[in-house]
């Protein structure tokens, strides 16, 4: 069984035996965007990320020990005011953080903030994307801040799910 993994459970039904095929993965090796190669206003590459299940759902409640029933629980969750199970709010800031590492490399953010504006469900696909918004030179010269704007949108309707800022240091060159 070289390149399998064992799943609890596929939700698209592909395979009974609930193993998939994974392959080895590629060491990504990633480097740190430089102040210099920041443009104002330059949009952050897209991610497709999804569809989201239920495994993934309960996956984040098993990391994040938030086992409210909302976010499992199909007869608990349609007679909440959710009227379904809905997916953590931070899970989904995760994406978009996903989404800003994949553009800045290896920076570590100083700032991020998100604000969820509509509730993702399981089987939704969420389209991640920015922009720069500001740029802060420092004073010496030796590099500065720069602040994205991030979105979560639902790829179906296109709902903004999830919206959020992040700020991160970069050095010059």
């Amino acid at each position: 069984m070289i390149n399998y993994y064992h799943d609890t459970y596929i939700e698209d039904g592909t395979d009974p035996a609930a193993l998939r095929k994974t392959g080895y993965r590629k060491v990504e090796k990633r480097t740190k965007l430089k102040f210099l190669d920041v443009v104002l206003n330059a949009e952050i590459p897209q991610i497709r990320q999804g569809p989201v299940t239920r495994t993934h759902i309960v996956k984040y409640a098993g990391a994040s020990y938030d086992f409210n029933p909302i976010h499992h629980d199909q007869e608990f969750a349609s007679r909440s005011i959710a009227k379904g199970i809905i997916a953590h709010g931070m899970m989904i800031m995760g994406y978009l953080g996903k989404c800003a590492t994949a553009y800045l490399g290896t920076a570590q953010f100083d700032k991020f903030s998100t604000r969820n504006v509509t509730m993702a469900r399981p089987g939704d696909i969420l389209i991640l994307g920015g922009h720069v918004i500001e740029k802060i030179p420092n004073p010496d010269g030796t590099g500065g801040q720069v602040r994205l704007s991030l979105t979560a949108i639902d790829e179906a309707t296109g709902e903004l799910r999830c919206k959020g800022e992040v700020l991160v240091t970069l050095a010059q060159a």
